[in-house]
């Protein structure tokens, strides 16, 4: 699904939210980090038990398999995968993947993120 897009500043900027907490002030965490795969390359099926998670492309091509489906993904474009889910990124296209991965844990969360292989699970 594509991130909800404006303009603001008159038109100079095009901004996408992709993340608010302004139902429930200060009951969230968020941890962001840029990552990058090279073409054919990508993560193991893992899941995340303390935190919901979300990419959103910055430039290259993937497929993101979560629930049993393929989501393509394109720059610009983002997924929400919540807490527990099974998921995996794969850069699909020519380029080196770029990608923001954005995980959203409960006010009280201090931990690391983990990342729990399926072999584990």
């Amino acid at each position: 699904m594509d991130a909800l897009t404006q303009s603001v500043y008159g038109g100079d900027v095009t901004r996408a939210l992709l993340y608010t907490t302004a139902d429930n002030p200060g009951t969230r965490v968020v941890r962001v980090a840029m990552a990058t795969a090279e073409p054919g390359r990508g993560g193991q099926l893992h899941h995340h038990p303390k935190t919901d998670e979300t990419y959103f492309v910055v430039s290259g091509e993937a497929e993101v398999e979560f629930d049993g489906h393929i989501h393509r993904l394109g720059p610009s474009s983002c997924v929400r995968i919540p807490r527990g889910t099974k998921h995996r990124i794969s850069n699909t296209g020519t380029e080196t993947l770029r990608y923001l991965a954005f995980h959203i844990g409960d006010a009280d969360f201090r931990g690391e993120v983990e990342h729990v292989k399926a072999a584990q699970l």
